[in-house]
């Protein structure tokens, strides 16, 4: 069996004998294969995620086979522990059973379920906490374990290009079967948000999304009507209040002072370069476009990225902050009313 690459976020394969592996924004090369992987190593909850690798763009044939076996080390090591329930996905993350997903999946605590293994066995849980102000949910297997699992990463440490896969079990696709896979990469991220172009849509919600060392560092959330802005829950938010959400508490931690700019970098990195304004955002209302290249941010300097996402949130929703920008030749200036992360 052999799925062949079709463009952004498009697939062609048979449903019926595995998964599929689908490429965001790039055409790597043919995968084929069934990917059911084995049980993984089982363990509690780790907290000693070191720093992800990074992974530069394959420069040719040899760099894509490089990359296609690393991804398949991956998800050998991690698929077993991808799951389906409540009309969406999880993923296990401990011998003993506890679930991420996300609260619009789980909807409320204390509600009996069923969740569905790759290899098409089920077994009894209930959903726990609820943190409803960033979509985060926590789910318990009521079973006897031990179950195969992944290991929890960080989500701090993420940076703007690095690679990433995305799994879950679309609506569409046949239950029981292995979950569909999606490369993609980090375009952004804050405390509350990461945003990729690893496409997800309907029942991939709550599925998780992993480095390529095969650590989650985030969970599908929601994505726009073209796929092409996907935010995940980043999994330092579990970690920050796992607590709450192991005690079966539904809370909402929203902070509701996070500004909000709305651009995603560009690919290369090289220097603050815009790839994308976020339709209705403050960049979009500001007349900011694709290409723009920031140089200040209410006055102070930018060279990279990093330092306009820094500055941007040390500002408040509603605050009026002048951008001067290169486009093409001309330099010019734009004043953006800052909205709110989230909205």
């Amino acid at each position: 069996m052999a799925f062949r690459v079709l463009g952004p976020g498009k697939c062609q394969g048979s449903f019926r004998t595995g998964s599929i592996v689908c490429l965001s924004s790039i055409g790597l090369a043919t995968i084929a294969g069934a990917l059911v992987a084995p049980p993984i190593t089982r363990g509690a909850p780790q907290d000693t995620a070191t720093r992800p690798q990074h992974a530069a763009s394959p420069a040719n044939i040899a760099d894509l086979k490089a990359m296609e076996r690393r991804i398949r080390v991956v998800l050998d090591k991690v698929t077993s522990g991808v799951v389906a329930l409540s009309g969406g996905s999880g993923i296990v993350v401990s011998e003993d059973g506890y679930i991420l997903t996300v609260a619009h999946v789980a909807r409320r605590a204390g509600r009996n379920i069923t969740i569905t293994f790759p290899d098409g066995r089920s077994a009894k849980a209930k959903t726990l906490g609820n943190d409803h102000g960033v979509d985060a949910g926590l789910v318990k297997i009521s079973d006897k374990g031990p179950w195969p699992h992944a290991e929890m990463g960080r989500s701090e440490d993420l940076e703007p290009g690095q690679w990433c896969l995305a799994l879950g079990y679309p609506v569409t696709f046949q239950r029981g079967k292995a979950p569909i896979v999606r490369i993609g990469r980090v375009l952004s991220h804050d405390p509350t948000a990461v945003i990729t172009d690893a496409t997800i849509m309907g029942g991939d919600s709550g599925g998780p999304l992993f480095d390529l060392e095969g650590k989650v560092i985030a969970v599908g959330s929601s994505c726009d009507q073209g796929l092409r802005t996907n935010i995940f829950v980043p999994v330092d938010r579990y970690r920050e209040h796992w607590d709450r959400l192991a005690a079966a508490e539904d809370f909402n931690s929203r902070l509701p002072d996070v500004a909000f700019l709305g651009v995603v970098p560009a690919e290369d990195g090289a220097d603050a370069r815009v790839g994308r304004v976020i339709p209705g955002s403050a960049a979009d209302k500001a007349g900011m476009r694709a290409g723009d290249v920031i140089l200040k941010f209410g006055g102070e300097e930018v060279s990279k990225y990093a330092d306009l996402a820094a500055l941007v949130r040390k500002r408040k929703p509603g605050e009026r902050v002048e951008i001067e920008l290169r486009r093409g030749e001309e330099t010019l200036k734009v004043e953006a009313s800052l909205g709110r992360q989230g909205h």
